[in-house]
């Protein structure tokens, strides 16, 4: 019995062996050779590769070997898209002849995100790669000690020099937190054009708005923007006029969250290196009370705070007219595949790139992961390969996509934003933006427009700074706490700011928040001084 099994396997690793033989000599275009997707510009890529060309992963793993296999975990705003197993299988077709891994996708909603990637990370379970996007995910993982040292044992310079090409180290720096590279930032908008609302453009045609017509960018003020929310709500009594995100005030603020958060920031977009308290700012104090107006006014649905839908599957339901959203080159057709209508940005602010930008939601190992060579292998292969690229941020062509003559891309026959199986407009969390096809609608130019816009774009005296909470580690666990407790409540309009502001920074300073802002102005004072800034 012994030997017809030991034959049989035999045959089986003979016939495994011949049919890799064939495989390798077919006609068969390299994983990533082919559908190249240039840049609309014709200009290469950042790696200096030809997106679409094999990336620099050190060759084809051997024919036959198994993979490794690790677990890629990103959220999007509504949780797993119906065809993710599509995608998955795509990437892997990729990846695992070119570098020998296999990732499996996990993908959960924004809203959880945070939690669920700290409760997997604290409870030991694989992960391997991850983006921490939403609140504090990256600083708390470093303070926690979640996240691995990208420089140990050269991982990053032996298995990653495409990432280092294709971002650049200065930019990569960016993420050190006490001189440790714990993360890797990620080709995309640095910048945000502060102050701009998202609105339904029916909506706005229907309420007499006069379109400027000046490009994708409207511009408005505070006063253009209460006038049409009155509108709105008399026209449309029974539509959510505006709904608050979290992130909104982020979006709105002229202001450098300092580190990443808002427990001691730099005002006047970052025009001093002055570390104040956000929370007692007029500010602070006058955003409060124009959402709270707002509120009182019937313009925010009573269940705001509780409800966690997408503001984009809200618009797409048809119950939403508004909401706030960073402005960017290419944010008009963003925000269209997302809510399914055509959406107009009005901007009351300005551009401007703050001092955590470049890090603000960076790639990362955690420390629980399987296999870091294998880990960083991946995310090397995805910041230079375009096919990767391409498929992880807009899905399958002729499936999710259709690559125009003009080649720019559009919805196939009888799909749209709403209807696709993987439509996510979440390409900007991802490591390479610049390897990425155009959608119809934008500038073809859209990726060189975005480094101009970066360039162009106010900065903060402190852009490239990162600060090391660790010594005032318990302070920070306290103090965001008693902020997830007063958050919604005052920046949803639901609490009287007179009333909550005061009973959230008496909380916050017993909390530690003044040692928290010291602590950051020393470091700043520190950084400065050896950055020669002033």
């Amino acid at each position: 019995m012994k030997k017809k099994v030991l034959a049989i396997l035999l045959s089986c690793a003979l016939l495994v062996c011949l049919l890799a033989g064939c495989k390798s000599s077919s006609n068969t275009p390299e994983p990533g050779a082919g559908n190249s997707g240039n840049s609309p510009s014709g200009s290469s890529s950042p790696a200096g590769n030809s997106p679409g060309s094999a990336s620099p992963s050190g060759g084809n793993e051997p024919a036959g070997s198994a993979p490794a296999k690790i677990i890629v975990s990103f959220c999007t705003w509504s949780g797993p898209p119906p065809d993710l197993k599509k995608i998955q299988d795509a990437l892997n077709a990729i990846s695992v002849p070119a570098i020998g891994v296999e990732a499996e996708l996990l993908v959960l909603d924004f809203g959880s995100y945070s939690q669920q990637m700290n409760l997997m990370m604290s409870g030991n379970e694989q992960l391997d790669v991850i983006i921490t996007l939403g609140g504090n995910l990256y600083l708390t993982g470093v303070q926690n000690k979640q996240y691995m040292d990208l420089e140990e044992n050269g991982l990053l310079q032996t298995h990653g020099q495409g990432i280092i090409d294709a971002v650049g180290m200065d930019f990569i720096n960016a993420c050190r937190v006490g001189g440790v590279l714990y993360g890797l930032p990620n080709n995309r908008d640095m910048a945000v054009g502060k102050g701009c609302f998202a609105f339904r453009t029916d909506i706005l045609e229907s309420v007499g708005y006069q379109f400027q017509n000046s490009g994708e960018i409207e511009k408005g003020t505070m006063a253009t923007i209460n006038d049409l929310f009155a509108k709105i709500h008399e026209k449309y009594p029974d539509l959510e006029v505006y709904r608050p995100v979290t992130g909104a005030l982020g979006q709105n603020a002229n202001v450098d969250y300092l580190g990443g958060n808002v427990y001691g920031v730099l005002m006047d977009s970052g025009s001093t290196l002055n570390v104040v308290n956000f929370f007692e700012t007029d500010f602070y104090k006058n955003y409060c009370n124009q959402v709270y107006a707002w509120n009182q006014a019937g313009y925010i649905s009573p269940d705001a705070e509780i409800d966690t839908t997408a503001v984009g599957d809200l618009v797409k339901a048809g119950v939403l007219a508004a909401y706030n959203t960073g402005g960017k080159p290419g944010i008009k057709a963003q925000e269209g595949n997302l809510c399914g209508y055509e959406m107009t940005i009005i901007q009351t602010g300005v551009d401007f790139m703050s001092s955590s930008a470049v890090a603000g939601f960076p790639w990362v190992i955690p420390i629980n992961t399987a296999d870091p060579v294998a880990s960083m292998k991946w995310l090397n292969l995805i910041y230079t390969d375009a096919d990767m690229m391409n498929t992880i941020c807009w899905g399958l062509e002729d499936v999710h996509y259709v690559d125009g003559p003009d080649g720019l891309l559009t919805f196939p026959a009888g799909i749209d934003a709403s209807t696709s199986g993987y439509n996510h407009a979440m390409n900007w969390m991802f490591p390479n933006q610049y390897l990425l096809k155009v959608w119809t609608g934008d500038d073809p130019n859209l990726w060189t427009s975005m480094r101009a816009f970066n360039n162009n774009s106010g900065k903060s005296k402190a852009l490239g700074f990162a600060f090391d909470s660790a010594n005032v580690a318990t302070e920070m666990t306290s103090v965001i706490n008693v902020y997830e407790q007063y958050q919604k409540s005052l920046e949803f309009g639901i609490m009287d700011p007179a009333e909550g502001i005061p009973q959230m920074v008496s909380a916050m300073k017993s909390a530690g928040l003044d040692r928290i802002i010291a602590e950051k102005q020393a470091q700043l004072n520190e950084w400065a001084a050896v950055n020669g800034v002033s």
